[in-house]
């Protein structure tokens, strides 16, 4: 088999692991061979580098220059935005590892080509990593990334990093020349699609399901829900469903999404409340309409893509907030289980 990459592939689990828990995810990925993991902030950094005292982690965070110590103290690289920050870095007596984030078309933060001038002639030592972002690598053939690469090549050679990063997850698919020396994996380890992966490798990896927790009977011409958005046009078998938008499924999921009980799907009807949501188990058999009984929303028939889709928003805030809202259970992770239910 090919590989798809000869770059070190890089973890991104910022944001607690983009919902899916920190401790769990770059422990699992160590044990897998990772060594290298990038992180939204300083609290991240500290809770990963007491799992993983000798894994190299990048903190993407700005304000290095306001107070450095903590980076030096737990052996962290800081990611310079700024020109202050850089400067901070490059002229530090630890002469400690840092990474400089380049401004090539993106337009959050990051050394500009004059920035990048005013560091190379300082008396200083090389960044240990020179990175930029891609605006639009999901799109194979967007003018942006080739403008994009020739600006980072050009910055690069005049900075003369030890190593350099362009690419996140959807950059993978975009050749090898926008590999570089490290490629930054984040959506795709999480098992989300990319727009330019055909045919693409990537398996899902969440799985989520909450239990029924009351099943009752009602009339023809019922209301069911908030604002009766939905109506009974039989008589129906209605289930409730413990998971709501608290939760992180979203309220734009209201009538649009069916869920699957064993081999039997259901439609969700009426709004997602809060802490509930109901469905249609009229054709579902009785036998396994029954509260307690596991009902999966997330799975191999309807993906974090396809719910993102529905409620027209993007997989990772969708993969995020169901993170953030649910009990997790890792299945072969170092760190074991936690919680019962997915929701």
């Amino acid at each position: 088999m090919t590989a798809l990459t000869a770059a070190t592939v890089s973890a991104v689990v910022k944001s607690d692991a983009y919902g899916l828990g920190l401790e769990a995810v770059a422990s699992g990925l160590a044990a897998a061979g990772c060594q290298s993991f990038f992180v939204a902030d300083l609290s991240e950094a500290e809770k990963l580098r007491r799992i993983l005292p000798r894994a190299a982690i990048y903190v993407l965070a700005p304000g290095y220059a306001a107070d450095p110590t903590p980076y030096h103290k737990r052996s962290l690289v800081p990611v310079c935005n700024s020109p202050e920050d850089a400067i901070c870095a490059a002229l530090s007596v630890e002469r400690a590892p840092y990474a400089v984030n380049l401004e090539t078309g993106f337009h959050r933060f990051g050394l500009t080509f004059d920035d990048v001038r005013r560091l190379a002639q300082t008396e200083t030592h090389v960044p240990a990593l020179a990175l930029s972002h891609l605006a639009c690598a999901e799109t194979r053939d967007a003018p942006a990334n080739a403008l994009q690469w020739n600006r980072f090549v050009s910055m690069c050679e005049m900075l003369r990093p030890r190593r350099r990063s362009l690419g996140a997850s959807a950059a993978i698919w975009l050749g090898r020349r926008f590999h570089f020396d490290i490629i930054r994996a984040g959506s795709a380890l999480y098992g989300l699609q990319m727009p330019t992966a055909d045919p693409s490798p990537i398996r899902p990896v969440v799985r989520l399901c909450a239990p029924l927790v009351a099943v009752q009977t009602v009339s023809k011409r019922e209301a069911v829900g908030y604002a009766a958005t939905f109506a009974t046009s039989r008589v129906t078998r209605i289930g409730t469903l413990a998971l709501g938008y608290s939760h992180g499924l979203p309220f734009a999921a209201a009538n649009r999404i069916s869920v699957s009980i064993g081999p039997h799907e259901a439609p969700l009807i009426g709004r997602v409340a809060m802490e509930y949501v109901t469905l249609d188990l009229t054709d579902v058999p009785e036998s396994l309409c029954r509260p307690g009984i596991a009902v999966e929303v997330v799975g191999p028939h309807f993906s974090v893509d396809d719910l993102a889709r529905t409620a027209q928003t993007n997989p990772q805030e969708v993969l995020l907030r169901l993170g953030a809202g649910c009990r997790r259970r890792y299945v072969n992770s170092p760190v074991g289980a936690a919680g019962g239910w997915g929701r």
